[in-house]
């Protein structure tokens, strides 16, 4: 549905981020407009069931079971006040659906629509609208309504805060270990906190995540941060994968050769081993695909419902520590900046995946004595795009 929408979606990701708003997106396709018809996407489901305004698990089919709930047109300056019908046909498998009350008034077919909720109503933004959109970036009349989700701020940030200061007051520490994971296992080190891979925050409910923002004096972050890592729902295993698409290949620093496959994927390009991501917005899948002609294969997939819970899980609040690198004999880093952010917008993770925000990397190998390993699928992103996932975003030097 949302891939013939006749906007794209990545233009809004920083306003919905900004805003810390939950959203869904809605395109209504030529044949569902005309015969006023919407498929209630799992992202709009997720929505309504997690605001408490309507959970379709419970919904039994049929028009005696159809609920209706107050719904708003936002316009550039004002709102049209409707109603959404929410229902399940008695045909197939009762697939849930949604419909607009004068939506043709409202939109065009392939109009992206954007779904919020406040106080138990639905409000519609006609995102492809020129007015619309001039008003959001205007910080006007409808931007006001994505302010309405800023929540207030909890946490134990303080007492966190000031240890990280101590920690910076102490100048370059020796990394504890080599490599990229050098950096966050040297700072947890430092708090006294054991490296851990579980799906549990770090700190108190607060996820810590390293990276450099220097290396040998380059000003520039040089690492991506890693977000969660989750085995595929459906299709290849990880080492099926590897049997299939790895190649043979002499690892940086060793003499042995062996079958791995390390690399990142994206959706933007087949990357080295032909393999890519793709996202499927009506399905609510995450695919992974090979370069096979003329029609790609589907390779592995991740349902996103489980992706959103599993972000919600490893990030309700996370401090993303910036370190300073020097290489001495070893190298060094020094802790000096935090990004607080909390809350994080999982239903944005479809669309920033798709707009190539986020990517993955896919580690594994057959080690030389015929045994297998992976590093799992890792999710990451820059640092310069976390805000767009995570918001409520506060800046902290370390030196202050």
């Amino acid at each position: 549905m949302l891939s013939m929408s006749d906007t794209p979606i990545s233009k809004f990701i920083p306003l919905f981020a900004e805003t810390n708003t939950s959203v869904a997106f809605l395109v209504p396709t030529p044949t569902g407009y005309e015969k006023s018809i919407m498929d209630a996407t799992k992202p709009l489901r997720e929505l309504l069931k997690f605001a408490n305004v309507h959970d379709y698990d419970k919904q039994g089919q049929g028009p005696d079971n159809k609920v209706v709930i107050e719904t708003h047109f936002v316009t550039k300056d004002d709102v049209i006040d409707t109603t959404a019908s929410l229902y399940r046909p008695n045909t197939k498998d009762g697939d849930p659906r949604i419909w607009f009350s004068n939506l043709k008034k409202y939109c065009k077919p392939c109009n992206l629509l954007a779904i919020l909720v406040f106080n138990k109503s639905l409000y519609v933004i006609n995102l492809s609208d020129p007015e619309i959109q001039q008003s959001l970036f205007n910080h006007e009349h409808v931007f006001s309504f994505l302010q309405l989700s800023l929540s207030e701020y909890v946490g134990v940030a303080d007492e966190l805060l000031a240890k990280l200061k101590e920690i910076h007051r102490r100048g370059f520490i020796p990394s504890i270990t080599t490599g990229d994971p050098g950096v966050g296992d040297t700072l947890e080190n430092a708090l006294g906190i054991s490296r851990n891979n579980s799906k549990a925050p770090d700190y108190k409910g607060i996820e810590l995540k390293a990276t450099r923002i220097t290396k040998n004096g380059a000003k520039k972050a040089v690492t991506r941060s890693t977000l969660f890592t989750k085995v595929p729902d459906g299709g290849l295993t990880y080492s099926q994968i590897l049997d299939k698409y790895g190649k043979v290949q002499i690892p940086r620093g060793e003499t042995v050769p062996r079958k791995q496959i390390y690399e990142t994927l994206s959706t933007k390009k087949y990357n080295a081993y032909g393999l890519k991501l793709q996202v499927d917005y009506d399905a609510d899948k995450l695919l992974l695909i090979d370069d096979a002609q003329p029609k790609p294969n589907v390779v592995s997939t991740w349902d996103f419902d489980i992706l959103r819970k599993t972000l919600l899980t490893k990030h309700p609040e996370t401090f993303w520590v910036k370190a300073a690198s020097e290489m001495r004999e070893i190298e060094y880093f020094r802790y000096d900046w935090v990004i607080h952010t909390r809350n994080p917008n999982a239903l944005l993770l479809a669309p920033l995946i798709d707009n190539g925000e986020i990517t993955a990397d896919l580690a594994a190998h057959i080690k030389p004595d015929g045994k297998y390993r992976d590093h799992g699928l890792l999710f990451k992103i820059l640092p310069q795009n976390i805000s767009d996932l995570l918001s409520d975003e506060q800046t902290y030097d370390l030196s202050k």
